[in-house]
């Protein structure tokens, strides 16, 4: 599970220093997510582990979507037809929306299962 989160950690710093999103610091960082500095520097060393909702909240900064933290995550394609006609008619931000809600839960999921799979100590 360690590794799952090492993986978060150097993917927060890559978005947070990338030129296009200001090469922010993690000072800067943590002042847009409410959160101290160190907390970022935590999640960045893998010493913290971020949840799903500081998931989400990078992402949305970032403006990416919430599985580039998880780029193994297997696509799930049997619920597409379903998932069309549920969301047609919607207007473009209530389908982004619901995109980041769905990226969400999947990488909420992720999470638990790999907890749960940690071995007892």
């Amino acid at each position: 599970m360690a590794e799952i989160y090492k993986r978060i950690g150097e993917k927060i710093r890559e978005l947070r220093l990338k030129p296009e999103n200001g090469s922010m610091s993690q000072e800067t960082l943590g002042e847009k997510l409410g959160i101290a500095s160190n907390t970022v520097s935590r999640w960045e060393t893998g010493t913290y582990k971020p949840t799903p909702e500081d998931l989400d909240k990078l992402a949305r900064l970032f403006n990416v979507s919430i599985t580039v933290f998880f780029p193994g995550l297997p696509q799930e394609n049997s619920s597409i037809a379903m998932l069309a006609s549920a969301t047609a008619g919607l207007n473009t931000s209530d389908l982004e929306e619901v995109i980041k809600y769905a990226e969400f839960r999947k990488v909420r999921n992720t999470l638990e299962f790999a907890k749960r799979a940690r071995p007892k100590k």
